[in-house]
């Protein structure tokens, strides 16, 4: 018997032993899917509270978190544009342009004016750089000035073109850095001379984009703006024409006629006496020509005249081979 229980008393303790350790692991197993459920929505909160921070905000690069920029915000834009406004007194509505425009921040590039005379109405051109986000408002406070007849605006996205160029100039700025390090790091003359030259050039390449990068950027913090201001047209004079009334008046419209003849035939006069003077010299070489051939004819003496020796006729009395004869006389 009493081998008989031993040999019991170790299996009903090892089975004992199992199921404890079979429902421990139950147990186990049920609390970590109840931790894992509970901790899924903290990640998931978590996770999106980050992803919307990312979406709102941006690193500048020095390990601090700025708001990032809009799409509208990023787009660069250059506005230019010119209007014609009258006005009644051209002087005082320029005065009066000029105070809007400073009153915003902007600034007056070029200014040209005209006064009004009795014939001709006063006129203004201005040329004036305005704060891209006060465009819309100082064109608005123009039409107390006087009346806006025309506006032409145009705008032109450059956010590529800026986009370009400034990775070109970060570009350069980082091979200007490594050509200080190749610099510094020179030990020969040669080194040093190849270094320099390099560094320069792209640091006169970086001073060239830079600059464009800045007048780039000028025109799209200020707009361009022409504005035309004109007064109303001035009506011309008409002068009746009067004839002479009396003996008089006739002898002063007679003379006054007689002189601008005159004036007249001393212009034309004036015109071709160049010409007169010209062919008059022309005419006297001429002249002069002919009257020497004339002379030079008459002074020349007259060419001998031949004499043909031959047989005479029958009653000349000459022989054929001598002289002629003498006359005969009879005795």
């Amino acid at each position: 018997m009493t081998t008989s229980t031993a040999r019991r008393l170790p299996r009903r303790t090892g089975a004992l032993l199992a199921g404890t350790a079979l429902l421990a692991a139950l147990l186990s197993g049920c609390s970590a899917s109840g931790d894992d459920a509970a901790s899924a929505p903290a990640a998931d909160s978590a996770g999106g509270a980050a992803q919307g921070d990312s979406a709102e905000t941006a690193s500048d690069g020095n390990g601090e978190v700025v708001p990032a920029a809009s799409s509208d915000e990023a787009r660069q834009v250059v506005q230019t544009g010119d209007l014609d406004l009258r006005v009644d007194d051209a002087r005082k509505a320029t005065n009066a342009v000029v105070t809007d425009v400073e009153r915003v921040g902007g600034r007056v590039d070029d200014r040209s004016e005209q006064a009004s005379t009795k014939e001709q109405a006063g006129s203004a051109v201005l040329v004036v750089r305005i704060p891209a986000q006060q465009v819309t408002p100082v064109v608005a406070s123009f039409d107390a000035i006087g009346t806006v007849e025309r506006i032409n605006l145009k705008a032109t996205d450059v956010t590529g073109a800026a986009q370009d160029l400034d990775a070109r100039i970060h570009a350069l700025e980082v091979s200007v850095d490594r050509m200080d390090a190749l610099l510094a790091k020179a030990t020969t003359s040669k080194d040093v001379i190849e270094a320099e030259s390099a560094l320069t050039e792209r640091q006169s390449n970086l001073e060239q984009l830079q600059a464009e990068r800045n007048r780039l950027a000028d025109q799209v913090s200020l707009s361009t703006l022409t504005v035309n201001i004109y007064e109303p047209d001035v009506a011309p004079v008409v002068v009746e024409a009067k004839g002479p009334s009396s003996f008089f008046d006739g002898i002063g419209v007679g003379w006054d006629a007689f002189v601008s003849s005159v004036k007249a035939v001393l212009v034309v006069v004036g015109v071709l006496l160049p010409w007169l003077a010209f062919g008059g010299a022309i005419a006297a070489g001429v002249v002069a020509l002919v009257r020497w051939n004339r002379r030079r004819g008459a002074t020349t003496p007259p060419a001998p005249v031949p004499v043909v020796v031959g047989a005479t006729g029958p009653g000349d009395g000459a022989g054929t081979d001598g002289p002629p004869a003498a006359p005969r006389v009879d005795g």
